[in-house]
């Protein structure tokens, strides 16, 4: 299975083909290879077939796409994160930091799946508990999800669900190689995104946590009510 396509437990009957998700999202069947090598469907290989969750292809379907306009790069997706978390990016120019500063004021969270898309790239793992405990300390991650929401304040409990962290990419080059995740496994109890960016996990003063639109972000990408208001009391919350 090539790197980057994420595996789900699921039936046959949560399954579709390459084709038939092509049609749903009216979109090219290499467009759809596509989506799922960069972590944006969820899939398995059974055999030399290419089969992809039928949920995420729903949460595609009715969450992401529907929202106007292009994705930002991911310099500009970032900045944008950076703004909203009360730190100014180095890295954009006076016209670009005008133009995030329009976006800030905005704020339309419901277009944030496709414009924040671009961030990085999503990863569901495998992880044995000793490898997650130091996970949550290392320097070149920080802890994103429900854990990070409830830190902030938000009114979302952790639950049983996966964890959910950002990892620099040479830091998951490193767990990779070292197989300390696995990225092909039927039972995965980790969320790892890894930035298309590097060096903005962790902004001048900020602790373990990712930054708290960041973890907007990936509560909006979920879709489900819960995840929603809580990513709502994150970006209304005072800085």
């Amino acid at each position: 299975m090539p790197d980057g396509e994420g595996v789900v437990m699921a039936n046959s009957a949560d399954l579709l083909p390459v084709a038939r998700v092509a049609v749903v999202l009216d979109i090219s069947p290499e467009r759809v290879r596509e989506l799922v090598h960069g972590g944006r469907l969820d899939a398995v290989r059974i055999g030399r077939e290419l089969l992809v969750d039928a949920r995420s292809v729903e949460h595609r379907r009715s969450v992401v796409k529907p929202a106007p306009g292009r994705p930002l790069s991911a310099r500009m997706a970032w900045g944008l994160l950076w703004l909203l978390s009360g730190h100014k990016p180095p890295w954009v120019s006076p016209s670009e930091l005008v133009r995030l500063r329009r976006y800030a004021q905005e704020r339309l969270p419901d277009q944030w799946p496709r414009l924040l898309s671009g961030r990085a790239r999503v990863y569901r793992v495998r992880m044995l508990a000793g490898p997650l405990v130091r996970l949550r300390g290392d320097e070149h991650a920080v802890v994103s999800g429900p854990v990070a929401a409830g830190h902030y304040g938000a009114d979302l409990l952790a639950g049983g669900e996966d964890e959910e962290f950002y990892v620099d990419a040479g830091r998951f080059e490193q767990l990779s190689r070292s197989r300390r995740l696995r990225l092909d496994s039927a039972e995965p109890n980790a969320v790892i995104r890894v930035p298309a960016l590097s060096g903005v996990l962790r902004p001048p003063g900020s602790d373990g946590h990712a930054l708290p639109a960041a973890v907007a972000a990936d509560l909006l990408d979920a879709g489900d009510e819960r995840s929603v208001l809580a990513a709502q009391q994150l970006l209304t919350r005072e800085r």
